[in-house]
């Protein structure tokens, strides 16, 4: 459908003021320059994470807002703007719980379903196997490559792949018959 070509945004709040956001590869990418990898936060608890876990996460959220579009082109999370220190004076303690749960929520929103499929999961490189397909292969431009989520990658990986016959959707329920013909007059 076509909705399904719709970039999906999670909202999050920061002192009463609403936020659409979504866990780009650029989003990612500041969280691991700035401070440390997805990876690592998620291996505890969004229940336990420090305020400096929610605040960063928080930062890396913003970063596809349109102010923010020159200064992460550029690879400058440093110019990503609210600074920390101004998230910090924005951000009630009591607020964090809440603001937690939403961000758990909306990185949740930009990674794909997993994959009952043990083959591909599997057989998944790395980030620079990710960017020479999308890129390389496919023809994503760079920059949409860097605003894309993990979601929107997949799917578009599983469309290109259905494309030239490497695979078929999940949810065809009768596999495409192939009618071969043989030449049967000899």
């Amino acid at each position: 459908m076509l909705k399904e070509l719709i970039r999906d945004y999670s909202v999050i709040h920061i002192a009463g003021e609403e936020y659409r956001v979504c866990f780009s590869l650029n989003a990612l990418l500041c969280l691991e320059m700035m401070y440390k990898p997805l990876s690592e936060i998620l291996a505890v608890s969004f229940l336990e994470w420090s305020t400096e876990d929610v605040l960063q996460l928080t930062r890396a959220a913003l970063c596809d807002l349109p102010e923010n579009s020159r200064a992460v082109n550029d690879r400058n999370f440093e110019a990503v703007r609210p600074f920390l220190y101004e998230l910090g004076q924005r951000i009630r303690p009591e607020d964090i719980p809440a603001l937690s749960m939403e961000l758990i929520e909306a990185i949740s929103a930009s990674m794909p379903e997993p994959d009952n499929n043990t083959e591909q999961t599997e057989g998944k490189g790395d980030e620079g196997d990710l960017r020479a397909l999308c890129v390389d292969v496919i023809g994503i431009p760079e920059n949409e490559f860097w605003r894309s989520n993990q979601k929107e990658l997949g799917y578009r990986i599983d469309k290109y792949r259905k494309v030239k016959g490497f695979a078929s959707d999940e949810d065809e329920e009768d596999p495409e018959i192939i009618v071969k013909m043989y030449d049967d007059l000899n």
